[in-house]
């Protein structure tokens, strides 16, 4: 198991592969570097769009030029960073159509993923579950919220582990790091797109309960209510033209 930022339950280990938690100490000064400012992007702290300057990011950070500089090659490689030929690098922006193939391929493995949980795992392994899909939301404490938006995909991810296939696990965390950045972008773009403190107590229920077609069913209704949540959220922040101003967000409509 991968999951080291909070040690409450086994099935935290879930996605500090992804880096959906904040950076370790104990690595190289780049791998520093790069956990420092994926982090800031997958937070939107480092916006969609906004240009990424090499002396700009040691300055704020703290790190040296060359760390900063093999950290964004590597957030190239991961999609999150673009280069821009003569004007250097800038976050990638996210665009309507992101945000179908990201839930798209959600709602292909996801329902899958937990009928194979509950087909598979011990009872012992679908009870560890239940502190993440409690999880409870503290929005005027910045750091508690987004520990709490973080156990929310955090249960998904352990669902997926749960289903006794890597490989539709690692598929499922891939999609969930993607999916931290669409969150956190609407959440802040407008608090009640947030998800609400109850919206896995159902599912877990029904994961425990062994109830396939319950889980399935609930499972598919929760990406499609999150989809429309999040595409609410971005496009509002589309046709602000506070936002536009600020250059805070650089979303495209889908094509």
């Amino acid at each position: 198991m991968w999951f080291v930022m909070y040690q409450r339950v086994h099935y935290a280990d879930v996605v500090a592969s992804q880096d959906l938690v904040k950076p370790r100490d104990g690595r190289t000064v780049t791998d520093q570097a790069y956990a420092h400012l994926r982090h800031q992007i997958l937070i939107c702290d480092l916006a969609p769009g906004a240009e990424l300057r090499e002396a700009n990011l040691a300055e704020s950070t703290g790190f040296g030029r060359t760390p900063i500089r093999e950290a964004l090659r590597r957030l190239v490689h991961d999609g999150l960073v673009e280069v821009r030929p003569r004007q250097g690098y800038r976050v990638a922006p996210i665009t309507l159509d992101d945000v179908h193939h990201v839930f798209e391929l959600r709602l292909i493995l996801e329902p899958a993923a937990v009928e194979l949980a509950i087909a598979r795992a011990s009872d012992e392994a679908l009870q560890e579950l239940h502190p993440l899909a409690h999880a409870a939301r503290r929005p005027d404490d910045a750091a508690t919220y987004e520990q709490y938006l973080l156990d929310h995909l955090g249960f998904h991810a352990a669902i997926a582990e749960c289903s006794g296939n890597p490989r539709l696990a690692r598929s499922v965390r891939d999609l969930l790091a993607q999916m931290q950045r669409l969150i956190f972008l609407s959440v802040s773009a407008r608090d009640a797109n947030s998800p609400p403190d109850e919206e896995h107590h159902d599912l877990f229920d029904a994961i425990v309960k062994r109830d396939s077609a319950r889980a399935r069913e609930i499972m598919i209704a929760q990406i499609e209510e999150s989809r429309r949540r999040v595409a609410d959220a971005l496009v509002s922040r589309l046709m602000d033209p506070r936002h536009a101003a600020l250059g805070s967000v650089n979303i495209a409509q889908p094509r």
